[in-house]
């Protein structure tokens, strides 16, 4: 498929009207003696969110009527600007609360692209304190000689735009302090970004940063990228190769052949083809070294490190652009479009690739952005936690895969993460999950969380994982998991597809394919617990025909001040769910609003015998001895 092709299909699968009729929860909560204003959680009860609760989650907390629309056009956002990073950042910055402005236009064109890069060059080691002699100058002048234009001016851009980016860096953390501060704290950042682990360098750190000049700093650089990669968009066959060591990382410019990246610490890398080997440091920022790029050109590439790596900033910015071939990433940790206090993005544009990353990465944040962006192709997806769209506190990550059948699987096999709520599965917090750190008794550090978001364009996908996943959120936070259209398939265990707990909101919306739900065990399928917001929404043509299976509570049910919604519009769907909530409500309490709803909006869906949803007609739950304002609706129609 080409790449126009795709996009083409892609702009018709994105601008499709979805959800022709109107929204039945107005009509449902009128069987109640309610509307949607009073159908809102408790404003009051905001106790526990902390300083660094997102006013973009509060706004959705405030009123769920925006939520739906919400999640597409977070979606369609993503989902069009994924193939570049400058598009990445406008898109996901807000959701952390920068708005972002778009980069100025470059500088025009160099004259002479190997001039450039020499003088690019030249001025980054003398901004270091390590001025290039004449005698360095004049090797590096007999070596770049013969790099291909192209891929010199690439490299001239991208080596203007360090300089500010490194500024703005250290601009964000001056009032914590000088960049060598920073370097004792990197592991501790992630574990605070996975575990909740707090100490008070790491309140300290959170106080301080500037978050906003963070994520501006790197603007100029994600452009420069951009342009960088459309530079060399032609494919090159020549052989050369340069390098040069410069304060802030080692250069290297490759050509066609087949090349080995050992350990370093590289600042950039260009490569025009071959089936090449990355390994340590490469698009790695850190402290010491801030800025870090790889642009590989062409060729079935191997990316494995066994420390984190390939798009992972920790304090800077990382972007790794591959441009085409069939290509395997590995990395244990924090990496594949992983940004803790930085930007880290991954973007890859066509093949049949594999990514591999066990906890922290595919697309995680954490007081930054982290996106692993794939344009085209049949590709897998695998972790264990943490990650595939992943927002921990002021974070947000996104993975967006625009076109394949694609697999994405949260390891819930090898149990190695046992989950509080059943020891035989583990916790995922996987393909679009919010997290926020829940303080313990006496600890009073509540950390309010961020944005988590898997988006997927086309293609008959396949979705697994264990415990909380595939649109879920927990503590103050935001997850999203948006399928624009083919067949496809989600298996999960509980607290997925929709569902949220303890003061989040969660979202999954499916618009259009025959799909096949399962949640094993329970609480999913638009699920709210304990002031949450649980939502699915399944958007079907005609002739589509989906399935939900599983046990109970599920199906659009509010537990404890939740509010759970369903809603299948289009198509036919087949409920295998026998104690299933067909919308309904649990435990409560009585001073604010626990609702489920649920609607089916075709009459050829078929339900289980025994339960109270029947085709053409609606119907009201409640417990007993229920609070006034603890309701269950649902209708077929």
């Amino acid at each position: 498929m080409s790449r126009r092709t795709g996009l083409l299909i892609l702009a018709i699968l994105l601008f499709a009207p979805v959800a022709k009729a109107a929204p039945p929860w107005a009509d449902l909560l009128a069987q109640v003696g309610l509307t949607p204003d009073t159908a809102q959680l408790d404003r009051n009860r905001w106790t526990g969110g902390g300083a660094y609760r997102l006013n973009s989650f509060q706004r959705l907390w405030d009123d769920w009527r925006l939520l739906d629309g919400e999640t597409i056009s977070t979606g369609r956002e993503l989902l069009l600007g994924a193939d570049n990073f400058g598009g990445l950042l406008l898109a996901m910055a807000p959701k952390v609360d920068v708005a972002l402005e778009p980069p100025q236009p470059l500088p025009a064109p160099k004259p002479n692209p190997r001039e450039a890069l020499l003088r690019s060059l030249r001025h980054l080691c003398a901004l270091g304190g390590k001025p290039l002699d004449a005698q360095a100058l004049a090797a590096l002048k007999t070596s770049a000689a013969n790099v291909p234009a192209p891929v010199a001016l690439a490299a001239a851009l991208i080596l203007d735009a360090v300089p500010d980016a490194i500024a703005a860096r250290d601009k964000a953390f001056a009032k914590f302090g000088k960049p060598v501060t920073l370097a004792p704290l990197v592991d501790r950042v992630r574990d605070l970004a996975v575990a909740g682990g707090i100490d008070d360098d790491l309140l300290r750190l959170m106080d301080t940063v500037d978050q906003k000049a963070l994520l501006s700093g790197c603007i100029s650089l994600a452009e420069a990228t951009d342009v960088a990669g459309m530079l060399l968009a032609k494919p090159l066959t020549d052989h050369f190769s340069f390098s040069c060591d410069t304060p802030y990382g080692k250069v290297v410019l490759n050509g066609a052949a087949d090349d080995n990246y050992p350990a370093a610490n590289y600042l950039l890398i260009i490569d025009s083809g071959g089936n090449d080997k990355y390994h340590d440091g490469v698009a790695t920022a850190s402290p010491a070294f801030p800025v870090s790029i790889c642009i590989d050109c062409a060729g079935n590439d191997t990316y494995d490190s066994p420390t984190p790596a390939f798009g992972t900033a920790t304090f800077g910015y990382a972007f790794l652009l591959d441009m085409a071939g069939n290509d395997t990433y590995h990395a244990p940790t924090a990496s594949l479009g992983c940004g803790l206090m930085g930007v880290g993005m991954l973007l890859d544009r066509a093949g049949d690739d594999t990514y591999d990353v066990r906890t922290l990465g595919e697309g995680a944040g954490f007081f930054g952005l982290g996106a692993l962006s794939d344009l085209s192709g049949n590709d897998k997806y695998r972790c264990y936690m943490c990650a595939q769209g992943y927002g921990a506190p002021r974070g947000c990550g996104a993975l967006v895969d625009r076109t394949g059948d694609d697999s994405y699987d949260a390891n819930d096999t090898d149990i190695v993460n046992p989950s509080p709520q059943t020891a035989q599965h583990n916790v995922s917090l996987a393909q679009g999950a919010g997290f926020g750190r829940r303080a313990h008794p006496g600890d009073g550090h509540s950390l309010g969380g961020g944005w988590g978001i898997l988006a997927d364009g086309a293609g008959n996908d396949h979705y697994k994982c264990g415990v909380f996943g595939q649109g879920v959120a927990y503590w103050y936070s935001v997850g999203m998991l948006i399928d624009f259209g083919g067949d496809d398939t989600y298996d999960g265990v509980w607290y997925v597809q929709g569902a949220a707990a303890h003061y989040a909101v969660a979202s999954m919306c499916d618009l259009g394919g025959s799909d096949h739900y399962s949640a094993s065990i329970a609480q999913s399928q638009g699920h709210g617990h304990d002031y949450s917001i649980g939502w699915l929404h399944d958007d079907d043509r005609p002739a589509d025909h989906d399935i939900f299976e599983g046990p109970g509570s599920k199906l659009g049910e509010g537990h404890y001040n939740g509010l759970g919604f369903f809603w299948h519009h289009g198509g036919k769907a087949e409920y295998r769910n026998s104690a299933a909530c067909f919308g309904g409500t649990t435990e409560t309490r009585p001073e604010s609003p626990c609702l489920g709803l649920f609607a089916d909006e075709d009459s050829e869906s078929k339900f289980p015998a025994g339960v109270i949803a029947k085709p053409h007609s609606t119907w009201v739950q409640a417990p007993d001895k229920a609070p006034p304002l603890a309701k269950g609706v649902g209708c077929s129609r």
